[in-house]
């Protein structure tokens, strides 16, 4: 199994799977992401984001020095989740006022959609991970 698949299959079941353990699981989500996401930036915030910008980069290296069949399409996917990392280290006080803007309108229904944009997106890359590679 090469890098590409194992990498859309992770970070696809991770999507898909979100909308589940967040909306099914009895509990109160809207309480967890306003936890998580304080107005002064957390001290996970830093660690967090370097290894994942340190995975995308990785996942480039890989992509220019590898010759796989349609790894650019993983690859693309996989370095969207770089502008999140970089939101959170460099405007994360802008990140945080979005994220209770979410909570605060129709009591995070928002959230819910867009949790269900991840689930069918994480399908999408999991489908793909299998057929391609």
């Amino acid at each position: 199994m090469n890098y590409f698949k194992v990498l859309g299959i992770i970070f696809g079941l991770a999507a898909m799977l979100k909308p589940f353990y967040m909306h099914l699981i009895p509990w109160d989500e809207n309480k967890f992401i306003s936890k998580a996401y304080t107005e002064q930036k957390p001290k996970w915030v830093i660690p967090v984001s370097i290894i994942g910008l340190l995975l995308v980069l990785f996942t480039w290296y890989k992509e220019l020095t590898t010759e796989i069949p349609y790894s650019i399409v993983i690859t693309i996917i996989f370095s969207l989740t770089a502008i999140k990392a970089l939101l959170f280290l460099f405007d994360y006080k802008k990140f945080q006022q979005w994220v209770a803007k979410l909570l605060a309108e129709d009591k995070g229904k928002k959230i819910v959609l867009i949790d269900i944009a991840a689930g069918i997106l994480g399908l999408l890359v999991i489908i793909t991970s299998i057929l391609i590679y």
